[in-house]
């Protein structure tokens, strides 16, 4: 009998650790929301979207099962979860790099407690008894317009978080559309309080010559796409479109991403990604969705060739200790930083997460004394082909 005890508790034990792990690296493919925290909303023409949100200490406010229904469509899930993941700071002077995200965090305390003014006609959510998220319908314009005969309006749905984190302010916003574009947003507002006097490094803001030193900030959205039914079976593909020798045709290309990479975008090259099903289609095309860069002109590679800041776009295989795209806790056994997370691993009919950096270099100006104008940065999620014709 002892013997065979011996042989039965190594065995459980491994049980045991690969449940711990599997649990650690697994999540469901459609977790339940906690009460109060699904956000559901019907804009004008009829379309949809639902959601549900959680308030975390580090990445603040975290979007999780996002689904989108046109009017008259089959409701659809987008993403199994979307945060800001990482905002990376790097000053001109050479001061040492700060990870605002996991040093500072922009949940917790450092939420900015929303007035109701400042959600007025919405409805705001709440955290630990602070008002945290406004979720508001506004207006959008025009959805479309053709002539003078064809035009459509419609409306946004909005939400909106807001931290302060020491002198600087950040507003985070996720806008959602009615034709199933997903717009996030940043907002950097504040004061500034890194002076200096030496010209090469700040801008003179005081009749002493005493001025802000300027910085880049790097912010990086980590985006699990969940498309369809299913989790596990979605693929990464590049579009290219190619000048030929006499610069008067473009031939289009699509590589599908195999293995996990990092891609760096390029304006005269006409590159995009999108992250397409590996079953369901429109009836006549796979539905997906397009990542189109906005505000490119202050992408940066950095001073001090940091390996997470070489490229723009960074597709990996989904693994739920990968959080942050910089300062991972490497005791859990996950990597450092984003640029080791691309280890080659196959991402083809997977579930794949698109981390996307957009960099923005502040050089403070006297309009910046004493409070910072509002400076946002953002992209767009496109539905391409989710719909077999315009569903609005």
């Amino acid at each position: 009998m002892t013997s065979v005890i011996k042989k039965i508790l190594p065995f459980a034990a491994i049980m045991l650790l690969l449940s711990f792990f599997g649990t650690a690296q697994a999540r469901p493919s459609t977790p339940a929301c906690p009460t109060g925290q699904t956000i559901q909303s019907t804009l004008d023409t009829g379309a949809s979207w639902s959601m549900c949100w959680e308030a975390r200490d580090q990445e603040g406010v975290v979007l999780s099962d996002i689904r989108y229904q046109g009017p008259g469509q089959v409701q659809r899930r987008v993403l199994g979860e979307m945060s800001l993941s990482q905002i990376a700071r790097n000053y001109d002077d050479g001061s040492a790099a700060e990870y605002l995200v996991t040093d500072q965090g922009l949940g917790g305390n450092n939420f900015i407690a929303l007035q109701s003014s400042e959600c007025s006609g919405g409805e705001l959510h709440y955290a630990s008894g602070k008002a945290v998220l406004c979720e508001i319908q506004k207006d959008a314009g025009f959805i479309y317009k053709y002539g003078t005969s064809v035009a459509r309006t419609g409306k946004v749905l909005e939400l909106m978080s807001a931290s302060q984190l020491g002198s600087y302010s950040y507003t985070v916003q996720w806008i959602f559309h009615e034709n199933g574009t997903i717009e996030p947003k940043v907002g950097l507002s504040g004061t500034v309080t890194k002076t200096s006097y030496d010209p090469n490094f700040a801008w003179p803001m005081q009749q002493d010559g005493l001025g802000g030193v300027g910085f880049v900030d790097n912010y990086y959205w980590r985006m699990d796409f969940d498309l369809g039914t299913s989790a596990w079976n979605d693929v990464a593909e590049q579009i290219t479109s190619t000048l030929d020798v006499t610069r008067t045709l473009r031939s289009k290309s699509i590589e599908t991403l195999s293995n996990e990479t990092a891609r760096v975008f390029s304006p005269e090259s006409k590159r995009f990604w999108r992250i397409r099903d590996g079953s369901e289609t429109n009836g006549v095309s796979p539905i997906s969705y397009e990542l189109v860069m906005l505000n490119y002109d202050h992408q940066s590679k950095g001073a001090n060739n940091e390996a997470w800041l070489q490229s723009d776009v960074y597709f990996t295989s989904y693994n739920a200790c990968e959080r942050f795209a910089v300062d991972n806790d490497t005791s859990s056994g996950c990597a450092w930083d984003i640029s080791q997370f691309t280890n080659s691993q196959g991402i083809n009919s997977n579930d794949i997460v698109v981390w996307n950096r957009l960099s923005y270099h502040h050089l403070p100006r006297d309009e910046d004394d004493n409070v910072i104008g509002m400076r946002w940065n953002g992209f767009k999620l496109l539905p391409r082909d989710w719909h077999a014709q315009n569903p609005l």
